[in-house]
């Protein structure tokens, strides 16, 4: 497992996991659930042009770290072959968290539950 999501005081807080911790540079991330716009599954979002990664790490087939594109900046924590859960955000360090987690299709439902 990549990363583990919960829910706690009103905030959505990724905790990425094992190895997956110090590629990304992150222990934690918290963005409070008003500003989380909504959750979806991209498989083509592994294909795109990520940006520029600033910290970070980019090996074949795993992206983890901040990446900058356009203007926006994005949270990878996902490999090639998982289907990424993004998560849009707004008024937030990120514009988006790409992640890979278990059962992202129940975990895509559990945010969008969650905020609605």
């Amino acid at each position: 497992m990549q990363n583990k999501l919960k829910i706690e005081d009103n905030k959505l807080i990724v905790l990425p996991q094992g190895m997956n911790r110090f590629a990304s540079l992150k222990r934690k991330i918290e963005v409070s659930l008003q500003n989380v716009v909504g959750a979806s599954i991209d498989t083509g979002i592994l294909n795109e042009h990520k940006g520029i990664r600033a910290p970070g790490t980019s090996i074949p087939g795993y992206w983890a770290g901040s990446f900058t594109k356009a203007g926006e900046k994005s949270f990878f924590n996902v490999k090639r072959g998982s289907k990424p859960v993004v998560i849009q955000l707004k008024s937030e360090e990120f514009t988006r968290l790409v992640l890979g987690v278990e059962d992202p299709e129940d975990v895509v439902d559990w945010i969008n539950n969650s905020i609605n």
